[in-house]
């Protein structure tokens, strides 16, 4: 079941049931070792490796337009849970022992420091010019930020609990926040504004939050007794909190872009983890990855999805649902039968080469068809319209390859036989008009005998 919520998004109460495909998957590195914890933004992914071994982690990445694989930190010691955004990719760094923050400008091949401070700083994101952290300077951790434009930072949050885990997308930050005693809950500050929001205070905990475009979704533990970790969502400043995905078993490790959240979920036991997608738009729930093989920690970019399935990273795009539109006839109109009208729908999404129409004259209890094969070009001519008369007709068009790709008419629609009344309609537009005076003079004083024109006279 679906409602659309006040905030514009589709939520799926009790919705996530499996599908019955998974999307095609493509590989994206499958060097030796472990290639863990990806993070996308647009053709850019980045991840930490350990193809040197585990305690030599390194930050690789994969550029989409070049195609290429990108070198980005060898440095000894481990570096760890890359975050990319535009051309610019950061991560936690251990070369000095402790955790720092570090850079990388992909177009000038430059590294920087960003935070090298006492204590750790681990867990970076970052969004346009702005970096997030997890800062333990003080002696718990906090939330700290940095311009890389005014090179300057900032403190995002400081409170005397645990602060920690945050996610970035401008103007919106999100975090794991300890200051209500034993639960974990979701808080997030407007950068713009200074406003900070409790997103979520529920009694259980919440974690791993991701934002975008001011939607936030959550792991929580609410209803772990029954049902193991759900996802929830909220659309910020004021909307009210939504289910994601609330299916049997764990789903954990949310993404989101846009409307579009990936998540690992242990539906199917926890030897076997998958990876699932919930479009907020659309309602559309998607099975990226169910294989045999575990998937674990999936990003999202626009439509694009990359997870670790063993000891690789996968991607997959999720292409656009075919869309049929029936625009014409789609109710209240009043065709003539026998005369002609045109049929006309849009295609949304991969245009299937043909389409196949059929009409209902009993409001779609019986179906006839028009053709089984036409190009889809948008438009068909209909005629004759058929021979009958009835208020309950409708138009169908669907793929004749994949016939759930299909529409019809939003309403019924007539399609009318002429009263025989009506013996003056010479042109048989069922209309007496200067038409029919116009038929009846070029007719004047003709004789109909075709086998003596005088026989009249």
């Amino acid at each position: 079941m679906t409602h659309r919520m006040a905030v514009g998004v589709w939520v799926g109460l009790f919705s996530c049931a499996a599908m019955a495909a998974d999307l095609t998957k493509m590989p994206l590195c499958t060097a030796s070792g472990i290639q863990d914890y990806p993070a996308i933004d647009g053709g850019i992914v980045v991840w930490h490796d350990e193809r040197e071994g585990t305690l030599n982690t390194n930050i690789y990445g994969y550029s989409f337009s070049e195609p290429n694989e990108l070198v980005i930190c060898t440095k000894m010691g481990n570096q760890t849970f890359p975050s990319v955004s535009g051309s610019i990719v950061v991560w936690q760094d251990e070369r000095n022992d402790g955790g720092d923050i570090y850079g990388f400008d992909l177009s000038t091949r430059q590294e920087f420091v960003i935070c090298q401070h006492s204590g750790s700083q681990i867990n970076p994101r970052i969004s346009g010019p702005i970096v997030v952290w997890q800062d333990k300077r003080a002696g718990n951790f906090d939330i700290y930020g940095y311009d890389l434009n005014t090179k300057e930072e900032f403190v995002i949050s400081n409170g005397s609990a645990f602060e920690g885990y945050p996610a970035i997308d401008w103007p919106w930050v999100v975090w794991l926040d300890l200051r209500n005693g034993g639960n974990w809950d979701i808080y997030a500050k407007n950068l713009q504004t200074g406003e900070e929001i409790a997103v979520c205070t529920n009694s259980a905990n919440q974690s791993h939050p991701a934002v975008s475009r001011g939607i936030v979704v959550w792991e929580d533990e609410r209803n772990k007794s029954t049902n193991g970790f759900d996802l929830y969502g909220r659309q910020l400043p004021d909307g009210t909190e939504f289910v994601v995905c609330n299916q049997m078993g764990d789903q954990v490790l949310p993404s989101i872009d846009g409307s579009l959240v990936v998540w690992e979920d242990w539906r199917n036991g926890s030897s076997n983890l998958d990876v699932y997608g919930f479009d907020l738009a659309t309602g559309i729930l998607l099975a990226v990855d169910t294989s045999i093989y575990s998937q674990c920690r999936p990003a999202v970019s626009n439509n694009r999805i990359v997870w670790r399935s063993g000891n690789d990273l996968y991607y997959a795009d999720v292409v656009a649902p075919t869309v049929l539109t029936i625009l014409q006839p789609n109710g209240g109109e009043m065709l003539l039968a026998g005369s002609a009208a045109d049929i006309l729908w849009q295609t949304e999404g991969p245009s299937p080469d043909y389409i196949r129409i059929g009409y209902s004259a009993d409001n779609g209890q019986t179906w006839t068809t028009i053709t089984p094969g036409v190009p889809n070009t948008g438009v068909f001519h209909w005629e004759p319209l058929p021979d009958l008369d009835s208020t309950q007709c409708l138009v169908r068009i669907f793929d004749p390859a994949d016939s759930s790709k299909t529409d019809k008419s939003d309403a019924v629609f007539t399609i009318f036989q002429c009263d025989g009344a009506l013996t003056a309609d010479l042109n048989g537009d069922c209309f007496v008009n200067l038409g029919d005076f116009s038929v009846l003079a070029t007719q004047w004083l003709q004789c109909g005998n075709p086998y003596n024109s005088q026989w009249c006279f």
